[in-house]
């Protein structure tokens, strides 16, 4: 068997989703950064024959009709592929499980925050108050969930939730991975000069990455700058890259290789990738301790959620930096070596391949 990118694999795969998005949204990144793993043959055994997806409609109501018809097509266009497996790249598709797939059919879940929403120190995640409407996608998600052979959870956190609410359905842990070669600064040097519109040299430069979606808590890094004793705040600079900032993917390499030290206070997260990207680029990272991004950074990173802890913490990296002359501090180069080890590409291909297996046992009950 002859795999579309060349080289002789064992099983095949085709992916789908819905509308065909792009890298600039979680959902697109975490698909386009699939194919490329089963692209580069890192899932040992298993070549992709495509992707089944649409591109965006262009009003609310074609989203919706597109969004009922297109189950079929991917039913129709996984039988016609004579794949071996269907992988459904996220779980805002899951009503596309066909309910008599001829193969087995794997739903990757990244967060279960529409489906069980909570509160988390008072901030609300998820939907608590759906339209009619998107009550009842929400049911046909839980029913095309409860029709896949396996579900594939990207952390412990989310791996665990869906067990307690899907009880006896198969599961797997398959991470995301990071590119640690392109932050690296060995490998890929991005000077700070990059941001010198945005950033002052004479500053100790502290970041944060990410939307202002209320769980990123942005609020609360407001406060915290607001509480330290003014000879730090007069010498910090906090740039809110992605919320308030806007840079290209070049300035963030180098804000990360060139920060002192990235910020993450979000209460919930389904993967979290701005501390693993600060870590993959040797940057120094201050994260609150929750889920599901603190299976992974170590305890010396993690913070409680008092605001005075994140201020000793932010005091005690400009003492670093005041010490050093506001010289550029060193990579850490353990966080690199954790990254490259836990979240490089052939982590998540190994991971890949033994989820796949395992929904091909779990369709024949081996």
């Amino acid at each position: 068997m002859h795999s579309l990118f060349g080289g002789n694999v064992g099983k095949r795969v085709i992916l789908a989703r819905g509308t065909a998005l792009s890298t600039d949204s979680g959902l697109g990144r975490a698909h386009h950064a699939l194919v490329g793993t089963l692209r580069d043959s890192l899932a040992d055994g298993w070549q992709m024959t495509g992707t089944i997806e649409h591109a965006a409609p262009s009003s609310a109501v074609g989203r919706i009709l597109k969004r009922i018809r297109h189950a079929s097509t991917v039913s129709s266009g996984s039988e016609a592929s004579e794949a071996d497996l269907l992988h459904i790249t996220d779980q805002e598709q899951a009503h596309l499980v066909p309910s008599d797939s001829k193969v087995p059919v794997v739903v990757t879940v990244h967060d279960m925050f529409h489906l069980e929403p909570k509160v988390i120190e008072g901030v609300p995640i998820g939907e608590r108050s759906p339209g009619m409407i998107r009550r009842m996608d929400l049911r046909r998600l839980r029913a095309g969930l409860k029709r896949a052979d396996l579900i594939i959870c990207i952390s412990e956190m989310t791996q665990s939730e869906v067990n307690l609410v899907f009880p006896g359905k198969p599961t797997a842990l398959v991470r995301h991975k990071i590119d640690v070669d392109h932050w690296d600064p060995s490998s890929n040097p991005v000077p700070i000069d990059a941001i010198s519109e945005e950033h002052d040299p004479s500053k100790c430069l502290l970041i944060t990455v990410g939307s202002d979606d209320p769980r990123k808590r942005l609020g609360f890094i407001d406060e915290v700058e607001s509480s330290l004793p003014s000879e730090i705040s007069e010498d910090i600079e906090i740039l809110h890259i992605g919320s308030r900032t806007a840079m290209d993917e070049d300035q963030i390499v180098a804000a990360y290789q060139g920060a002192e030290a990235l910020l993450f206070p979000s209460v919930s997260e389904g993967f979290g990738y701005p501390p693993f990207e600060a870590m993959a680029s040797g940057c120094p990272v201050l994260a609150a301790d929750f889920p599901a991004h603190n299976e992974l950074i170590p305890d010396r990173c993690l913070l409680d959620s008092n605001a005075s802890s994140w201020v000793d913490a932010i005091a005690e990296v400009h003492s670093d930096w005041k010490a050093r002359g506001g010289e550029p501090r060193s990579p850490d180069q353990f966080l690199i070596d954790l990254i490259r080890e836990e979240l490089s590409p052939k982590a998540q291909g190994a991971a890949l391949s033994r989820a796949y297996a395992s929904a091909l046992y779990a369709r024949e009950g081996v």
